[in-house]
């Protein structure tokens, strides 16, 4: 048996590693563009903050690694056609020194091409100007741009463009951050701890909400000068970057597979499309939303290995007949470190549970490592609890900390929406106690009680 799987990013990585744990007598290949396996998309920020030396370095697998698992790898080899009516993929290798272009056969077909950066198009003569940087070659492009520039706008205030707009502020750089929506960090944070966060944004970082690129600015002779936004507001920019939510590369299968209104490929529980031989995964697949009937596309790292593992297991399953995994409803558990602060949510937020139908209500409590028996730093703890008023069904959880250790308890959150645990479940729930190390009630227990309270 042959699996084909067309990309080597995360969700690509993930399959072909579980195919081969399962069935080491599997037939494996993975078909990436590029010649990075597994590119973390935020290397740029790791490059500017100086935790890597170059891009290339951040990536999670290399080819000699996946071929000692017995895992074959073409590397900058593009797929120019799928023939499902045959079972072929159709691909071209480039290198520097030849083109060639080849096929391969499959029993089943994995698709993980990822997904790319919607930007507004715009005329060619400032298209230098513009750029995004989820691929390496687009971050090399942007590293370039960012580099000699002294103004950066970035569209997108989502987790992406904030964690750029952290590492462009300290870079000494003006930092103009846009945003459409009217809330900072919108569907992970709500503005009680967001408001956190402002107090530590840096004086080189100006936010504009309500917002978006309406169209770039030019001299009387034409040159590029800047951006005008929706609000009339003109910022002199030098290099303008792209940071919201991407869109699936569906062009390969669009004529044959059936789509989604998001654009997303309509598979089943299993991850199986309309082509009972072929599964897709990671950024191409819109996922089920806890405590909800919606599918949303959410295109997290999480994710991409989740959907990886299980359509391998599934693909392997419709043929040995073994038992299939449905894909469970995700929770959108998100962590990052902005401005010295860790933040972490997880299921949904009091902002935008109106939008499907939810009554909830919430309670928020900062705790202090004062009340410790310990010498450690001295730290703080902002969490929030969402909850349903009727049932007390726990929705949703934020955590905005300077302490790292704390971040853990954003995954006790995801396990308890998950569970649909109660708001009196959670009051008595059985957390450890010392007095070197903890409170004598958890945090998540008094936060539990208070809410009872209220």
């Amino acid at each position: 048996m042959r699996i084909v799987i067309i990309g080597g990013s995360h969700a690509g990585l993930a399959a072909a590693r579980h195919v081969k744990k399962s069935d080491p007598k599997v037939d494996v290949i993975i078909i990436e563009k590029s010649s990075v396996l597994g590119y973390v998309a935020s290397s740029l920020n790791l490059v500017l903050e100086g935790y890597i030396e170059q891009l290339q370095d951040s990536r999670t697998a290399t080819a000699s690694e996946l071929l000692s698992e017995g895992i074959n790898v073409m590397l900058n080899s593009e797929v120019i056609k799928i023939l499902p009516e045959r079972k072929v993929v159709q691909f071209k290798t480039s290198t520097a020194s030849f083109v060639q272009q080849d096929e391969v056969a499959y029993d089943g077909l994995i698709l993980a091409m990822g997904s790319s950066t919607f930007r507004t198009e715009f005329a060619e003569d400032v298209e230098s100007q513009i750029t995004t940087y989820k691929t390496i070659d687009q971050s090399r492009h942007a590293l370039t741009k960012i580099q000699s520039a002294k103004t950066v706008a970035i569209v997108g205030a989502g987790l992406i463009g904030f964690e750029l707009a952290e590492s462009l502020s300290g870079q000494q750089k003006e930092v103009h951050l846009i945003d459409r929506m009217d809330t900072l960090l919108f569907r992970y944070f709500d503005q009680e701890i967001a408001e956190i966060l402002m107090a530590r944004f840096p004086e080189n970082l100006r936010i504009y909400l309500n917002s978006n690129v309406a169209h770039t600015k030019k001299d009387a002779v034409g040159a590029y000068t800047g951006i005008l936004l929706s609000n009339g507001i003109e910022i002199s920019a030098d290099v303008v970057i792209y940071a919201v939510n991407p869109r699936p590369n569906v062009a390969l299968v669009e004529d044959f597979l059936s789509l989604n209104l998001d654009g997303t490929i309509r598979t089943d529980e299993y991850l199986q499309t309309s082509d009972p031989s072929i599964f897709a995964i990671g950024d191409l697949v819109s996922i089920p939303f806890n405590h909800s009937d919606s599918s949303l596309y959410i295109p997290l790292v999480t994710n991409a290995y989740r959907t990886g593992i299980i359509a391998a297991t599934n693909l392997l399953a419709s043929v040995n007949g073994a038992p299939k995994i449905p894909f469970p409803k995700m929770q959108r558990t998100v962590v990052s470190k902005l401005f010295g602060y860790y933040v972490s949510s997880s299921g949904i937020n009091e902002t935008e549970a109106p939008y499907y139908g939810f009554n909830v209500a919430s309670v928020t409590k900062t705790f202090h490592s004062r009340t410790f028996f310990t010498s450690e730093e001295d730290f703080e703890v902002t969490l929030k609890l969402i909850y349903d008023q009727d049932s007390q069904v726990i929705m949703g959880g934020q955590i905005i900390t300077s302490d790292r250790g704390s971040l853990e308890i954003i995954n006790t959150i995801s396990t308890l929406i998950h569970s649909e645990a109660t708001l009196q479940q959670l009051a008595t729930m059985d957390y450890f106690f010392n007095p070197t190390i903890s409170f004598p009630l958890h945090f998540l227990n008094q936060l539990a009680i208070d809410a009872l309270i209220k």
